[in-house]
């Protein structure tokens, strides 16, 4: 029973972890949702949501509304709040703001593409209503223009205080070093050595119940019998409690870091100054790596898992039973790597760093935590199969 709760709790933390970096390829996907195209005969929907200083991935949504096929479409931005231009906003990775197919579009058909503009300075938190050009051919080849005002908006939201405070860090630090991915190595740096105590207080958590192994062990011997599963946790608990081992401790270092990093997320994942900071193999740190040619496309992902799977084993407590996080120990990596993939270098960097430090950190405190701890045998599941 011991064991199929063991395996139950491992594919619950799977699920959780999984349903975690699912909500936040969502929220890196801001504004993704594919905008409802005018009734025009070639419709066009627009729509995008970012917050200040970020790039903005406008969604475009392109329909033939019309009973013939079109060709040569182009949709491009004339005007955005009444204003001539593109402005608040300026061109990144395009020579105009505009897009266009490159197959006929057949009747009744609609595609989505997606325009990429940035924020040199913060742009005002607001809604900016867009103005754009349509041209294409009919069917009967004729060439056709068409301005559609108000076709979509592009909402600039708030961004929270904690990722606010974190930007103003990476700025600070920029100034002094003059580098982007070197402010994140100092930022990461900074943040392991402020939860040091943290990491300290969680392990020590596990550390103190590892020590106990033997008296559960014995307990467990006592009371071998579901019915006596009442007495087992009353005694278990009383262990506890004249151990001073606290369950909940090693707990609280989760619940305070994970709130960072989803603060760290908003913070570095479309951040606009990035856009000019090269790294290594990387023209821009705000680049994802599904982005970059193919011969440096997985070199990040490749780092994150690593470094992941490094932080994994450097987690283990001598004696302790890894049979039932063995599965954590080679998904976490290869999930991990498969979302650095669609993210942000700058992100990825992070996240390499931490697991890189917090691998060397959780190496010294067990080191440290375990020293005069007595050798213990690991804990073998016996099978109950006959």
């Amino acid at each position: 029973m011991i064991q199929k709760s063991s395996r139950k709790n491992t594919y619950r933390l799977l699920l959780v972890v999984t349903l975690l970096l699912g909500a936040l390829t969502l929220a890196g996907c801001v504004g993704a949702a594919a905008p409802v195209a005018s009734s025009d005969p070639v419709g066009i929907g627009l729509a995008a949501v970012a917050r200040p200083l970020e790039n903005v991935g406008i969604n475009i949504t392109i329909k033939n509304n019309m009973t013939k096929f079109v060709s040569d479409v182009k949709v491009q931005i004339v005007s955005i709040d009444g204003n001539p231009g593109i402005a608040p906003f300026a061109l990144w990775q395009t020579p105009d703001a505009s897009v266009a197919l490159t197959a006929p579009l057949m009747p009744g058909k609609s595609i989505q593409v997606k325009l990429l503009l940035q924020q040199k300075t913060p742009a005002a938190i607001k809604s900016y209503a867009v103005n754009v050009s349509v041209s294409y051919k009919d069917g009967d080849g004729v060439a056709v223009t068409k301005i559609i005002p108000n076709v979509g908006i592009v909402r600039i939201g708030s961004i929270n205080f904690l990722s606010a405070g974190i930007r103003w860090i990476i700025a600070q630090l920029n100034d002094l070093v003059h580098s982007y991915a070197l402010a994140i190595i100092l930022l990461t740096l900074g943040l392991k050595l402020l939860t040091e105590p943290l990491t300290r207080m969680q392990f020590k958590s596990t550390v103190d119940m590892q020590k106990l192994q033997p008296q559960l062990a014995k307990l467990k011997a006592k009371y071998p019998s579901k019915d006596d599963a009442t007495k087992l946790n009353q005694e278990t608990m009383q262990l506890y409690k004249d151990n001073n081992v606290n369950l909940f401790s090693g707990c609280l270092p989760l619940l305070v870091q994970w709130p960072v990093f989803l603060a760290l997320f908003t913070a570095i994942n479309n951040y606009s100054p990035f856009n000019n900071a090269p790294f290594l193999w990387a023209p821009a740190l705000s680049m994802a790596s599904s982005a970059l040619p193919l011969a440096t496309r997985f070199i990040m992902p490749v780092i994150v898992a690593a470094s992941t799977y490094v932080q994994s084993i450097t987690s283990f407590i001598p004696g302790q039973d890894r049979s039932q996080t063995a599965m954590l120990t080679y998904f976490m990596p290869l999930l991990l790597g498969y979302w650095a993939y669609g993210f942000s270098i700058a992100l990825a960097l992070y996240w390499a760093l931490f697991s890189l430090f917090s691998a060397g950190q959780q190496y010294l405190v067990i080191r440290r935590l375990t020293k005069d701890m007595p050798a213990l045998e690991p804990v073998v599941k016996k099978s109950t199969k006959k």
